[in-house]
């Protein structure tokens, strides 16, 4: 007997129901694309059927008892649709419930959010890549495994583009992969700006995360919440632009309030710097180029910057 309560056992029935129907394994993509809006219209019904259950409609004065068994059976049935869906595209219960896991972290971590309120906090925008969290030192460990090219994360290119092309590889299609792989989610922090960030925020700073990471893409966005999340990351804001400096240009507090930058873009720093946000840049491989321009300082490993970040806020 099936046991519906776990996961696996709930989708492998279900698609024993399903296969009396279709053959999800013999479907090309496009009919597995018309069977999808089957399945969804099928569950616009029956979500429709649990409002039938309550007094929805404002405009009529009469009421009735709340259908609570209906609820229960209509909900079933729209349980049964989402699994359909599910199967039909081979997704399985392992990657769905890690999605949840995911899609927690996130609605948690903006529900935190949205009750924080800038109210005229000095402010320090915090990267991600290769600041917080060690990017490129995975990126590259992946994409030399998986091709058997050396990718050297000591490159002057950040995306190695002479290598990968020397040798005949997409470095679109290796970013690509490495974001759904879940690549994001399982970099290791950098535990310098880790305690940089900690202290700063202890010092009363508004702590703002920005990223270039690919907003559109739903891996990436779960999994940048969800790093956050695992890493207990105390930020006041979340953003994703490829712009920054346009991003923060539409921002609260820019114009009113300090603002310093921990980047190590060289393009990002030295938009900022050119627009008067002082910019501290860790130093890297392929960033030496913004070495000792105005409004930027270049952080070398050994370095904290910690109180010239202060003494820039103040």
């Amino acid at each position: 007997m099936t046991n519906w309560s776990k996961l696996d056992e709930a989708l492998q029935r279900q698609s024993e129901f399903s296969s009396l129907f279709f053959d999800a394994k013999t479907m090309t993509s496009e009919e597995k694309e018309e069977r999808l809006k089957t399945l969804a219209l099928a569950l616009h019904s029956e979500v429709s059927g649990i409002c039938d259950a309550v007094n929805y409609k404002d405009h009529r004065s009469q009421k009735h008892p709340v259908d609570t068994q209906k609820i229960l059976y209509k909900s079933t049935d729209a349980y049964r649709y989402v699994l359909a869906m599910i199967n039909l595209w081979g997704i399985s219960a392992q990657d769905f419930a890690s999605a949840l896991s995911q899609k927690d972290d996130f609605l948690h971590y903006r529900h935190a959010l949205s009750k924080k309120k800038w109210e005229g906090q000095p402010v320090v925008l915090f990267d991600l890549d290769d600041v917080l969290a060690e990017f490129r030192k995975s990126f590259c460990e992946y994409v030399t495994a998986d091709s058997g090219v050396f990718i050297d994360p000591q490159s002057s290119e950040y995306y190695n583009v002479a290598t990968f092309k020397e040798n005949g590889l997409s470095n679109e299609h290796y970013f690509r992969t490495f974001v759904e792989k879940h690549g994001f989610l399982h970099l290791e922090a950098n535990d310098k700006y880790m305690q940089l960030l900690f202290d700063l925020k202890k010092a009363g700073c508004w702590i703002q995360i920005i990223t270039a990471r690919p907003e559109k893409s739903d891996t990436a966005f779960y999994d940048t919440y969800s790093w956050l999340r695992k890493n207990d990351v105390p930020a006041d804001g979340v953003g994703f632009s490829p712009e920054k400096l346009v991003w923060l240009a539409d921002q609260e507090f820019y114009g009113k309030a300090k603002v310093v930058a921990i980047d190590d873009s060289a393009k990002h720093a030295s938009e900022y710097a050119k627009h008067g946000v002082k910019t501290f840049v860790p130093k890297k491989p392929y960033n030496s180029e913004v070495d000792g321009r105005d409004r930027i300082m270049y952080i070398k490993d050994e370095h904290d910057p910690y109180e010239e970040i202060l003494n820039a806020l103040t």
